[in-house]
């Protein structure tokens, strides 16, 4: 009777709640989930793989006439939706974590692709009920947390280990049909050949998307660059900078982008890049200028600087040039393997009198 009654009141105001719950999620999510290498950030992602596995093993099954007893048969109508919401789940959190390592400059396509797969999730409902609509986002779903997380595992983080994560999804979706062959044999066997052509598909649009530096580099994450006077290295391994303020009329700005030079005065560049424990990588401080005649930018030199993850404001180095000329500059943190992880630009200038500067702590 309540059974009857709750499915009742979920029909009438199915929109509603939908909503509801889509907006709760995310918040959740975000106020939740908080490093790519915490036991509870990738439990969290883990169970909802568990349950999309599992919501769909369970509902090919049934559908195909097998698994008819009285507790499948209540739950069955709400099958999709678990499987619905466990895809959700999954997405929302690949928004946070990606967003977080991505520089739109570079990523922007993947991070819309994410968002369409979020957003649409709920246009998606019907498609549910079809077999290579679910592995295919099942794949999708795996590759793009195995991404992340087999970096964190293995405490390294290149093509190797991209290409590994491809293959452990491959494999994962393998077993997952594997074990589908046995309760939906039919339904496996009909979908077989769409499902191939689909998950390959897939497989080389991430691949392609990695090695042209679409997806973004996570597991690291920018936490600051900014251009600075100077900076030197305080007693308590923090470092004091000197930098101009930025002026009023710019929102969510407080350095100002314009670096006001006397004479032949350093630059300096400092940047915070958040990777998970024990992730030891290579980044780089690429600067650049832009050639009004050309049209582009010129890329100078390259500055490396190892960093060692853990540190939850992230790992801080820096960067100086001196006897920049006038004009525009920007400075980009990249990979050994050029994905850009962050770019701050800015215009130097030449001034007689030096700038009033602010002292501050990093």
């Amino acid at each position: 009777m309540m059974v009857n009654k709750i499915k009742t009141f979920y029909v009438r105001n199915e929109r509603h709640l939908n909503t509801a719950a889509f907006l709760l999620g995310f918040i959740w999510d975000n106020l939740t989930l908080t490093r790519v290498d915490l036991l509870y950030d990738n439990l969290v992602l883990t169970s909802y793989l568990v349950i999309a596995g599992a919501g769909i093993i369970i509902y090919n099954a049934y559908d195909s006439g097998r698994f008819q007893n009285r507790f499948i048969s209540k739950i069955s109508p709400w099958l999709s939706l678990v499987i619905q919401f466990a895809f959700g789940g999954l997405f929302s959190g690949y928004i946070i974590f990606y967003s977080r390592s991505a520089s739109l400059a570079s990523s922007w396509p993947f991070i819309l692709f994410l968002l369409a797969l979020f957003f649409g999730n709920e246009l998606f409902k019907r498609r549910y009920s079809k077999l290579v609509f679910q592995i295919s986002i099942f794949f999708i779903a795996s590759f793009s947390y195995a991404i992340f997380s087999v970096p964190v595992l293995i405490k390294k983080m290149n093509a190797g280990v991209f290409v590994i994560s491809g293959i452990l999804s491959l494999l994962l979706v393998f077993a997952l049909v594997t074990v589908l062959r046995k309760f939906s044999p039919e339904r496996v066997s009909k979908s077989f050949k769409p499902m191939l052509f689909s998950v390959l598909g897939l497989f080389v649009l991430f691949n392609v998307s990695y090695f042209t530096n679409i997806i973004p580099p996570i597991p690291l994450s920018l936490k600051e660059i900014n251009v600075f006077h100077d900076i030197k290295r305080a007693p308590d391994g923090n470092y004091s900078v000197m930098f101009e303020e930025s002026p009023w009329y710019i929102p969510l700005q407080d350095i100002s982008h314009t670096f006001r030079r006397v004479g032949s005065e350093r630059v300096y560049v400092f940047s915070s890049v958040f990777a998970p424990t024990d992730l030891t990588v290579t980044l780089y401080h690429e600067w650049s200028y832009f050639d009004d005649k050309q049209g582009r930018w010129i890329a100078m030199n390259r500055i490396p600087f190892p960093i060692t993850g853990g540190q939850s404001g992230g790992y801080r180095g820096y960067s100086y040039k001196e006897q920049l000329f006038s004009g525009y500059w920007r400075v980009d943190v990249l990979t050994e393997r050029g994905q850009l992880v962050g770019r701050v630009r800015f215009k130097v200038t030449t001034v007689e009198k030096s700038p009033k500067l602010t002292e501050g702590t990093r």
